[in-house]
């Protein structure tokens, strides 16, 4: 024969708990309103302290991580009472790692874009070096040929002048 199950007993007295500690919340004025379920020191709810204030063996405690009708009773009055949740800091720990993993592709693509502007300085400069030379190239050239030409223009006069170079 199976043993009766334990989860509404546990129901029944967390409700009645959460009752008593929402009742104590709502009697506070509200400038001195602090929670009144149990908080861990980086303000979670403290799971542990519940069971045993209503008195679950060690075996028991699970139940209130694992079932979802005992998780949504805590979290309701922890969400009123500004009390981080159970299992928040899973939640937390995933918003952490996806903030982070987008700070990993954020500074590579800050580097691949510094890489690629060191690499279009240089060929910028590359181009910029081989304009000079092309533009010197181009003045050396502009040069032999009015030389030629006064020398072609000598020619056609009759007189031969000799073009050093």
């Amino acid at each position: 024969m199976a043993r009766p199950s334990v989860i509404p007993k546990v129901v029944a007295d967390l409700t009645e708990y959460l009752n008593k500690c929402q009742a104590a919340f709502d009697a506070l004025p509200i400038e001195a309103k602090a929670p009144t379920v149990p908080v861990t020191s980086d303000g979670k709810v403290n799971v542990r302290a519940i069971a045993k204030a209503i008195r679950l063996t060690d075996n028991q405690e699970k139940y209130l991580y694992e079932r979802p009708a005992l998780t949504d009773l805590i979290n309701l009055v922890c969400e009123g009472q500004g009390v981080l949740p159970i299992r928040s800091r899973l939640i937390q720990s995933a918003a952490d790692k996806a903030l982070k993993d987008r700070l990993i592709r954020q500074s590579k693509a800050a580097q691949e874009s510094s890489q690629a502007a060191v690499e279009a300085s240089g060929a910028l400069q590359s181009a910029l070096d081989r304009v000079q030379e092309l533009s010197a190239e181009l003045e050396a050239v502009k040069a032999q040929n009015i030389r030629l030409r006064a020398q072609l223009q000598s020619v056609q006069y009759g007189i031969y002048v000799p073009v050093i170079e």
